[in-house]
């Protein structure tokens, strides 16, 4: 492609974006545009699967929720850019500048590649090995499995990330905010973790060794099971409870936890507490016919729970681990579940519709908010008669579920993986805009 080629593209993909019945969507898919400068441009939603965008200058642009499986963005300069709520999957940032960067909501797990019969040829990871990630803004990022080995994270903002199984050997890490990040399984080694605020955040099984902590806040953080071995600033860590004992804690605190929940959300917030499980284990726990509106269980393992008619309107789900669970006539009005594992999940009659939105005065404000479960893996779930009108359902796999008699009116299905479905009533496949 000649400059000329990609300013034309630009033009249209910016008509597009303002009006989707003008213009073009920019499709740039295996391209290569490597070391073209594409500074401030608008890209948000462009395609660029497979792309090259290789040593380019790609500061301050605007490249959310951007289609970018297996791309790969090495040595190039993405300086204050928004990717946010991208796609991101698989994607390269080998030794890239991503110094002040948004990268919020954004998926970089492990990719799959599939042939033509569906089945799984590669995985790829995330490599961001030696990327400058200094100031980046990383909150609530997918990054599992990714490779972050020799990269620089200095003071970038990672609360609430899932990094289980990251490998970050010889990191730089100086006053990061892992706070309630899930680094279950990394490897640590050497990385220099100084300063950095680890409030709550998971490192069961991690190897840490000769990992240097030095003036860092440990407050509630899990390191069951860590490799401490030759670990500076930390001298005999206290770690009290094993996962086994905090479930058994849990289970014990549960009714009084989701008492507290039902009372934050019927005084909208201006008593109780609300209700926070992010990354906990509660695997086969029994929530039917509870209150969880609002809830955090971001990451957390809920595989085997029953949550038959619970409600969970605007809970954050995402991340979660829903396999072989039963939500059956749950309502998730409005619910986050982007990139959740819902395998064999029970959905059967339950409510993703959008949620409606009221002003301040508690009146109706003509908008309302969508379920999205972008991302999301439902293979061989099961959604009779449940309803999803207008989900955000990009990049779904619904490969081998039991679609019957469930509503997908004006669900956004782009990318969805529908291989062996079983649909009848309402077809949920439509046509991009």
């Amino acid at each position: 492609m000649d400059p000329q080629d990609l300013i034309a593209l630009l033009d249209d993909h910016e008509s597009w974006l303002k009006d989707h019945n003008s213009g073009i969507r920019a499709e740039l898919t295996f391209s290569d545009i490597s070391g073209f400068n594409l500074n401030n441009s608008n890209l948000q939603s462009a395609k660029i699967v497979g792309a090259l965008l290789e040593g380019c200058d790609i500061c301050e642009a605007n490249l959310q929720e951007l289609d970018g499986f297996g791309a790969s963005f090495m040595r190039s300069d993405l300086t204050d850019s928004d990717l946010s709520n991208s796609d991101l999957r698989g994607t390269k940032f080998y030794r890239a500048k991503l110094h002040g960067t948004k990268l919020v909501n954004a998926d970089l797990r492990r990719g799959v590649l599939l042939n033509s019969a569906g089945n799984t040829v590669k995985i790829i990871s995330s490599d961001l090995t030696e990327a400058e990630l200094d100031d980046a803004d990383m909150q609530n990022i997918n990054l599992t499995g990714g490779t972050l080995a020799g990269a620089s994270l200095k003071n970038a903002d990672c609360r609430g990330a899932l990094l289980d199984g990251c490998d970050f050997e010889g990191a730089t890490l100086t006053e990061v905010n892992f706070e309630n990040a899930n680094l279950k399984g990394a490897r640590l080694v050497g990385a220099d973790l100084s300063g950095a605020n680890l409030k709550g955040a998971n490192l069961s099984d991690s190897d840490l060794q000769k990992t240097n902590f030095s003036g860092a806040d440990l407050t509630g953080a899990n390191l069951a099971g860590a490799n401490m071995e030759g670990t500076i600033g930390v001298s005999n860590p206290e770690i009290k409870e094993t996962p086994e004992q905090v479930k058994f804690r849990t289970i014990k605190e549960l009714p009084q936890i989701l008492d507290d929940h039902k009372l934050w959300v019927k005084s909208n917030g201006s008593a109780g507490k609300r209700c926070s499980f992010q990354n906990a284990d509660l695997s086969d726990m029994d929530f039917s016919n509870c209150i969880l509106d609002g809830a955090n269980l971001r990451g957390a393992d809920l595989s085997g729970a029953v949550l038959k008619k619970t409600r969970l309107v605007m809970a954050d789900l995402s991340g979660a681990n829903f396999s072989k669970a039963n939500l059956s006539e749950a309502r998730l009005d409005g619910a986050n579940m982007r990139g959740a594992n819902m395998v064999m999940t029970n959905l059967a009659e339950a409510s993703l519709e959008p949620l409606k939105l009221m002003n301040k005065e508690g009146k109706p404000s003509g908008r309302s908010w969508p379920v999205n479960l972008s991302m999301a893996n439902l293979e061989n779930a099961l959604l009779i008669r449940a309803s999803c009108i207008g989900a955000n359902m990009v990049g779904i796999n619904l490969t081998g579920a039991d679609l019957k008699d469930s509503d997908f009116t004006d669900a956004n299905m782009t990318d969805a993986k529908l291989d062996g479905a079983i649909q009848t009533s309402t077809d949920p496949t439509r046509e991009e805009e």
